[in-house]
Order: structure tokens, then sequence, then C-alpha cells
């Protein structure tokens, strides 16, 4: 699901119509989708009220709610469709295209110049995408599946200070390190768009 399947949906209680879905408010720290944000009119495009996304019993061609109980998105980032994006150091790097939502985490926003974006990348969000300072390469990168099980027991891992420590210690930093965009063959483009190094 993406955040252009919910933005402009219609909203019903029932048969009652509540409102219209203008974006999502979601935790910058766990990427979780809390809110879906709301107007009250079909005409309005500003947000007057938000509900909570376990409210939603059906999305089709409107989103269903079991009720209709507004609340206020506390501690949440707000994104819909159209907001500037920028780098921390304030280059304009396009809008807001797309949010990639799965099972309520968003993982990736994605800009109106093809540009797909993780979202532990976002530093802040609200009139605008504010992207966090990119770290020295590698750091930051994300560890190849082949490599996982040497530095790390999780399924997937970025490359931090500790990794490259690990990576000194059993004398695998080259083999990591070419293993990596751009030295690898499986470069991916949208990581050399992002991060040209």
């Amino acid at each position: 699901m993406n955040l252009s399947q919910l933005q402009d949906k219609n909203i019903y209680v029932g048969k009652t119509f509540r409102g219209v879905c203008r974006g999502v408010a979601l935790s910058l720290k766990t990427q979780t989708v809390k809110y879906l944000l709301c107007a009250s009119t079909l005409t309005q495009t500003t947000t007057d009220f938000s509900v909570g996304v376990t409210a939603i019993t059906e999305i089709g061609e409107e989103i269903q709610l079991s009720r209709l109980r507004p609340s206020y998105p506390k501690s949440c980032a707000k994104i819909s469709i159209g907001l500037p994006v920028y780098s921390f150091e304030g280059g304009f790097l396009g809008e807001v295209a797309d949010l990639e939502i799965s099972d309520f985490i968003a993982t990736h926003l994605l800009t109106d110049r093809q540009d797909r974006i993780p979202l532990t990348s976002v530093f802040a969000c609200s009139d605008a995408v504010i992207l966090r300072k990119e770290q020295p390469y590698p750091l930051g990168q994300r560890i190849p599946a082949p490599l996982l099980p040497i530095f790390t027991d999780k399924s997937e891992g970025l490359i931090t200070k500790p990794i490259l420590r690990t990576a000194m210690e059993k004398g695998a930093l080259v083999k990591l390190t070419l293993s990596l965009p751009p030295f690898s063959l499986e470069t991916d483009t949208t990581h050399r768009r992002l991060f040209p190094f």
C-alpha cells in the first residue's frame, strides 16, 4: 500500500460521509503510520482532524472506519503528497510523490525526481521534509546479505562504527568496502543518485 492509495479518498463510518484523507501522521522513531489526516469537506485542502489507523476496517474505493473518534497526532510527522523535500544543508530535492507503506510501517519516500529515500533518512517533517545529514562513506550503507553473518546476527543491518571496527579486527574491511556501491557490480541506482561517492 502507498500513501497515494489513501490520500484524497472519502472517509465513511457506515454509510455516513465523514471527510477526506489528506495525508498521514507517523512516528519517525518507529516509522509506524498512526493517524489519517483528514479534511471535513471535499473542497478543503487543509486538515482539521485526524483519526487513528486502528479505526480503519476497510480500504477500497473509500476508507471505512469502525468509529469516528478524532484525536490529535502527538509526536508525529505529518506527510502528504506534494510536500517539498530538502537536504540537511538546504538543497531542494523535489516533492513527495508517494510514500511506501507495508502493514502501516512507512519504508520509503518517493519523490517526483524518481528518488527512493529510506524513511530512516528523514530528520524532520511538517511543512517540508528535511533529510538527515549524510554520514561519511560507508557509514549508513546497508550490509550486503552474503556478509551479514560475518558482522551481525540480524536479518539486515547498516554499517556503523562498531561494524567497521569488527571488520578491521576480522581482516574483512576491504571485502566489506568492495561489496558496497559504487564498487559492487550490483550497484543500486537510487543509492548512487542520493549518495554520489
